[in-house]
């Protein structure tokens, strides 16, 4: 009898049994998805986080971007009177062919229609001279004869300004390219079509200017704006529904992307309508300025989205929910009449969804962030009016 117990104490301790077995594997299955459900936890948050820090970046540097153009608006010519600011310039360019017009503005705002992005052009020079304006006495085809021509170079980009008006903006307004200032009197510079050298690549081989033509401005005095050898006017806008890109007109450089996924563009002028020296609410407007005197700051508002798509919360009633519903349309400038951004599909189709329509093209199912700034207009501020 010992031995027989012996044998079976062996016996039973010599492996494990079915329900042994197959209790452990479910501990083990029951461990495996809760690490797996935590992981997909995790990765969720991750994702919302990062397409989060995204969206942040993509609009802080949209607003570095813009306020740095708006800052510098008006730099060359923030001291035109009013008959000349808001002229339109004429502008002849050969690389390429082409004529253009642009107004004599620091800043243009050009509003969407029906909700569409706003555009935002933003004008000015880089002369490295104080002097920044003219007047000239005489002129020709080719030249013009300055009371004192020390800050004009060949190569500078200049506004003519002539017969101006009692009103605003009514100037006849040119560009042209100086391209000589050698003559022995001390006072006329030419702005001739040849090859010339430019005072600021001197080394270089001759230059051809690019903004002279063979129609001189129609009349023999008026004022002269410096702009520098390199101005701008760069126009912002939203591409195809997704990027705030950046183009300027000047010089025809092709449009470059700034921030991604920016999908909105709204700005605003601030109008001292009072002369309070303070902008109140009710002073902000988006139609162009009868005074540019006026005029003491530009606000911009971007939305950015996420790149994120979050189907929602699927123990909700419906099924799925939207993380940004139709009640919680994004707003900028404060909200109100006529500043809630106009919402579309992610392709920039008419909005055609609703809060429980988990589909990658429905605008609810991404986060957004409206980023704001007031930018002071430095250049007209300091300007001295006539």
């Amino acid at each position: 009898m010992p031995a027989r117990t012996h044998v079976t104490m062996r016996s039973r301790s010599s492996g494990l049994s079915i329900i042994e077995v197959l209790v452990g594997v479910a501990i083990g299955l029951i461990g495996i998805v809760a690490v797996f459900q935590a992981i997909a936890v995790w990765s969720k948050h991750t994702a919302t986080t990062s397409s989060g820090s995204d969206a942040q970046v993509a609009g802080t540097l949209a607003l570095f971007n813009i306020e740095r153009d708006i800052k510098q608006a008006g730099h060359g010519f923030g001291r035109a009177t009013t008959p000349v600011m808001g002229c339109s310039v004429a502008s002849t360019d050969t690389s390429p062919a082409r004529v253009f017009n642009f107004p004599l503005s620091p800043v243009t705002i050009t509003v969407g229609a029906g909700g569409t992005p706003d555009t935002i052009a933003a004008l000015y020079g880089d002369s490295s001279f104080y002097v920044e304006e003219g007047d000239f006495t005489d002129a020709t085809a080719s030249t013009k004869k300055l009371r004192r021509r020390g800050g004009f170079k060949p190569g500078d980009v200049v506004v003519v300004a002539v017969n101006p008006g009692a009103s605003a903006a009514t100037a006849a307004c040119q560009l042209i390219q100086i391209t000589d200032d050698t003559d022995p009197d001390g006072y006329t510079v030419g702005h001739t079509t040849a090859p010339y050298t430019s005072f600021y690549a001197a080394s270089s081989p001759a230059a051809v200017s690019r903004f002279n033509s063979a129609v001189a401005p129609g009349a023999l005095s008026g004022t002269m704006y410096n702009l520098g050898p390199d101005p701008r006017l760069n126009v912002w806008s939203i591409q195809n529904n997704r990027a705030l890109v950046r183009a300027d007109t000047i010089f025809n450089t092709p449009p470059m992307q700034i921030g991604e996924n920016v999908i909105n563009l709204k700005a605003e002028y601030g109008v001292d309508n009072d002369g309070n020296g303070t902008i109140s609410t009710a002073e902000w407007q988006n139609t162009p300025p009868a005074d540019w005197r006026q005029v003491l700051a530009i606000r911009v508002a971007v939305l950015v989205r996420s790149r994120q798509f979050e189907p929602g919360d699927p123990s909700a009633a419906s099924g799925v929910f939207a993380v940004t519903r139709s009640a919680s349309n994004p707003y900028y400038f404060g909200g109100g009449v006529n500043r809630t951004f106009r919402m579309t599909n992610v392709d920039g189709t008419p909005d055609t969804y609703s809060d429980t329509d988990a589909n990658p093209n429905n605008w609810r199912y991404y986060r957004y962030r409206v980023y704001e700034r007031v930018i002071p207009l430095r250049n007209m501020l300091w300007g001295n009016w006539g």
